[in-house]
Order: C-alpha cells, then structure tokens, then sequence
C-alpha cells in the first residue's frame, strides 16, 4: 500500500514530537545533575534520530518499494551519535570524565530511533531506565560501590598512624608524598568511607585535611 504524501508526513511529525518530549525528560535530568549535554542536546538527539528513523521506515512505503531496507539509515545515526558521544569524553589526569553522558548521548539516539520505528513501549521503558541514573549513583556513593580520588594530607608525626588507619579501612591508596611538610596520600574513597576515615583519624587525634583531588 502506499502511502499519500499528507499520511506520511503526519505519521513523521507524530514521532518526532514524541522524541521531543522524550529528549526534554532525558535532559532535564541530566542537566539538574549538572552534566554537559542537557536538555537541548538531548532533545536534539532524540529529534533528530527519530526523524531519521521515520524517514528509514516510510520511505520506501511512500515510494512503493517494499524490499527497501530501513535499518541502511538508521545505522548511520548510530555512527554519527558516536563521534558526538566521544567529543565529550575527556582525561583530566587520573580520571575519565563524559563517559556517562556519551553513554546517554548514545542511549537517547536509540530511544530516537525506536520512537521514529513507531516502538513506542521499549522507548518509554528505556526512558524509564536512563532516569535511574542519579538513583543508581547515589547508591553507589552512598555504600562505597564508586569512589573518586581524595587527597588526604597529615602532619609527619602522624604518618604512622594514618597508615594503621588506611590499612584497617582497606582503602585504596595510589600514591603517597611528601610535599611542605605533610605526608600526602591520594585515595579512592567514598561519602560513606569517609565518614569511617574521619571517624577513625578523629579517635586517634590526627590532624588533617581531606579533599577531593583536582587530577
């Protein structure tokens, strides 16, 4: 059957609104995080891939060619939204920083896509799942499962002690210093592991200073 131009052509738009709204919930998320890519690069992905996708699934239908092969331009949004995911991925000296949110990137054009392709149910599950993304950290933050790196400073005197301490913690100690006059250590820890760490340091009288690491 094919398809009049007007049919098309709303069919299109129908999705792509539906990608707005989509993209906005996404972004709005990710921004009240604070992340790089809010609510307009989100809502702009899902817009975008969705379009692509309805023009993949309609075109040929339109044209009345039924061995047209959709998924030819819907790969090509996949590997466009991979450049865009990398752009956003930088080093900062021992941490990654962006993974996550070119992982959303990503995630957000397949939710796109999957609107564009009229699979309306999977897309709103997979809505569902990118917004436990914050509940999932806190999770991790909060029972030590993720960590970033902490500079814990002490005065020479107090070496000693604070080795006992990291040792007892278990706590994940990637290098150690000497720099005006204090022994530095930089950590991976946690909110909840450092409750246990100034806990500790606090029992055994030991002055310091814990921050988190700028590298």
């Amino acid at each position: 059957m094919i398809l009049g131009t007007d049919e098309f052509q709303v069919r299109i738009i129908m999705r792509v609104l539906v990608a707005f709204v989509a993209g906005v919930i996404i972004g709005f998320d990710r921004e009240r995080s604070g992340k790089a890519a809010g609510i307009r690069t989100q809502m702009l992905v899902c817009v975008g891939s969705a379009l692509m996708a309805g023009i993949s699934v309609f075109l040929g239908k339109w044209y009345g060619v039924p061995d047209a092969d959709p998924a030819r331009l819907m790969a090509q949004v996949i590997t466009g939204v991979g450049f865009l995911g990398a752009g956003v991925i930088l080093k900062n000296g021992n941490k990654v920083l962006g993974v996550t949110t070119a992982a959303t990137i990503w995630t957000t054009a397949a939710i796109g896509i999957s609107i564009g392709a009229g699979l309306y149910l999977p897309a709103i599950v997979a809505v569902c799942l990118v917004l436990l993304l914050n509940p999932i950290a806190v999770f991790q933050y909060k029972y030590g499962l993720k960590g970033d790196y902490y500079l814990l400073k002490v005065k020479p005197k107090d070496e000693r002690k604070l080795e006992v301490i990291l040792s007892r913690l278990g706590a994940d100690v990637r290098s150690r210093s000497v720099k005006n006059g204090q022994v530095v250590a930089t950590i991976i820890s946690s909110h909840q592991r450092n409750d246990q760490l100034r806990s500790m340091l606090k029992k055994k009288k030991v002055g310091y200073d814990l921050e988190l690491s700028e590298d």
